[in-house]
C-alpha cells in the first residue's frame, strides 16, 4: 500500500463499488449510518457484511469492509509504534489490514452483534501488537558483530 491508508482503501472500495447490488449497498449504508438508534442495528448490518465476506468472493468484500473500518483503523494506527528497521509504519498498516481480514474470516462471532466491530478491531490490534512485541524482543536479543568479536578477544 503506497500512499495513505485512507486513499488506498477508498481506491479499493471505488473499484468494487459498482459491482455491488442495491441490497448490498443498502446493507453497507446501514452499517455506516451513525444515526441508527442502536449499535445493535449497525452491528447486525456489519454481521451481514462479514457473512458475505466469508462466503465470498473475498476480493469483492475485503475493500468494502476495509473502507467501512478505515476511520477506526486510523485511530488504532496512531497508537501502534514502529520497530525499525524491520517494522516501519507501512508494515504496521499492512499488518493491521491483514489481521483485520483474518479476524473477519476466522473469528468466532460474538452473540451480540453490537460488539462485533469492537471485537474485530481488538483481535486485529492484538495480532499487530504481538508481532511488534516479538520484533522488539528479537531486536533486544541481538548483538552487534563488533560486540561479538570483542567478547572473543
Amino acid at each position: 500500500m503506497s500512499g495513505s491508508l485512507i486513499s488506498d482503501l477508498s481506491t479499493g472500495y471505488r473499484q468494487v463499488e459498482e459491482v455491488l447490488s442495491d441490497r448490498e449497498r443498502a446493507e453497507l449504508a446501514r452499517a455506516r449510518d451513525p444515526s441508527m438508534r442502536s449499535r445493535s442495528q449497525r452491528g447486525r448490518s456489519l454481521l451481514a457484511l462479514v457473512q458475505l465476506y466469508r462466503v465470498g468472493p473475498r476480493q469483492l468484500w475485503a475493500p468494502v469492509l476495509l473502507d467501512l473500518f478505515a476511520p477506526a483503523m486510523l485511530r488504532r494506527l496512531q497508537r501502534l509504534r514502529a520497530e525499525p528497521p524491520v517494522m516501519v509504519e507501512e508494515d504496521i498498516r499492512q499488518q493491521l489490514v491483514l489481521e483485520l481480514l483474518h479476524a473477519v474470516a476466522t473469528m468466532p462471532l460474538p452473540s451480540n452483534p453490537g460488539h462485533l466491530k469492537a471485537a474485530l478491531l481488538q483481535r486485529a490490534n492484538q495480532g499487530v501488537r504481538r508481532k511488534l512485541a516479538r520484533e522488539h524482543s528479537r531486536q533486544r536479543s541481538q548483538r552487534s558483530y563488533d560486540a561479538m568479536v570483542e567478547e572473543r578477544s
